[in-house]
């Protein structure tokens, strides 16, 4: 099984930082005529059976028409907003580590809104979220990509708080989505974040199969670790004074290989790119897509090496990291490789 750069040429599209692929989707409903106050809410991450101390939960004031709906993953808080013809909207909240290429971002949005990539940064609106000060990227599309009917367009705040990126963003119609950006500043101005409660893990649990173990066949000089809230497994691995780790996250949303790839890029201090070359390789039950990239860790400022690989299976997609100095890279190689084949995921054809 190598991972040598083979010539596949793949420009694929993406939603978020990415972090997952929100499809343009409007659906008009008939119209409400009752008027529901603004709400208080609260939001927590999907229940898992952990709670510990991760991020902080959210409050904030809804505006008239805005309902709260179940989040998918990767979010915190999902909301529908309606208008008084039946217009629709989406918005979602996801945190994300810190650490993204901005210009990869919005590319990745301007790709979603089918419009060229840009080379320098675009301009920003600053606004605020809460007490703290946000960016603000608005982003329309020229192509009737609703119904063959409607342009899209995409209102998303990035907050910097910590370690994480909060991202804020709505989704629909061009005018509709125009018309609610002030609800949606307003609603920006009222989140609030309740510090050092316990919130519950975001990312997707990974399901051990019927003997409660491991869905993985871990390498024994693997240690795993805590995971933190975005990410379904993490390992580290040690050895003649270097290491690497592994990350693995499942999502159900497809964010897109060109937008996990940059995103991978980025965190080497490598530019985007829109031509990628990968290499597949079998995996039970679908194919996994791969690339293999050295360049200097945007974190520690040393050399590093990071192999990638995204395998969609059963709805899901699940995204494998290597990374860490390049020699230990270069040796754990062969068993990342077969612990990604080992994978007997949950509800998946192979799961016992």
């Amino acid at each position: 099984m190598s991972f040598r750069n083979a010539a596949i040429l793949t420009l694929a599209a993406f939603a978020l930082a990415g972090c997952g692929r929100d499809d343009v989707k409007v659906y008009h409903v008939a119209k409400d005529d009752s008027a529901a106050p603004p709400q208080n809410q609260i939001a927590a991450p999907e229940q898992t059976s952990t709670t510990q101390p991760q991020q902080p939960q959210l409050q904030w004031t809804l505006p008239s028409g805005w309902q709260e709906i179940a989040p998918s993953q990767m979010r915190v808080a999902s909301f529908s907003v309606t208008g008084s013809s039946g217009e629709t909207a989406d918005v979602g909240v996801i945190p994300l580590p810190t650490g993204g290429d901005e210009l990869a971002l919005v590319n990745m949005w301007r790709d979603q809104m089918q419009l060229p990539s840009l080379t320098n940064e675009t301009s920003t609106e600053t606004i605020s979220v809460g007490k703290d000060s946000a960016k603000l990227f608005d982003i329309a599309s020229d192509a009737l990509l609703i119904d063959g009917k409607f342009r899209a367009r995409i209102l998303v705040a990035e907050l910097l708080r910590g370690e994480t990126s909060w991202f804020f963003k709505m989704t629909g119609e061009d005018s509709f989505v125009a018309a609610q950006k002030e609800n949606f500043l307003q609603f920006l101005k009222s989140v609030s974040f309740v510090e050092n409660a316990p919130a519950q893990i975001a990312a997707a649990p990974v399901a051990p199969n019927e003997n409660g173990k491991s869905i993985w066949t871990i390498p024994p000089d693997w240690k795993q670790i805590d995971s933190g809230p975005m990410l379904s497994a993490k390992f580290s691995i040690t050895g003649n004074d270097e290491s690497a780790e592994v990350n693995i996250l499942s999502s159900g949303m497809d964010s897109g290989l060109a937008a996990n790839v940059n995103r991978w890029r980025g965190q080497l201090g490598l530019p985007a790119i829109s031509e990628i070359l990968t290499t597949l390789f079998d995996v039970p039950g679908s194919k996994a897509t791969a690339v293999d990239y050295t360049g200097t860790d945007s974190k520690t400022g040393k050399p590093a090496r990071l192999i990638g690989a995204i395998v969609p299976q059963n709805g899901q997609t699940w995204f494998y990291k290597l990374m860490g100095d390049e020699q230990i890279v270069t040796q754990q190689k062969d068993a990342f490789i077969k612990f990604i084949l080992s994978a007997k995921y949950p509800h998946a054809g192979n799961a016992p």
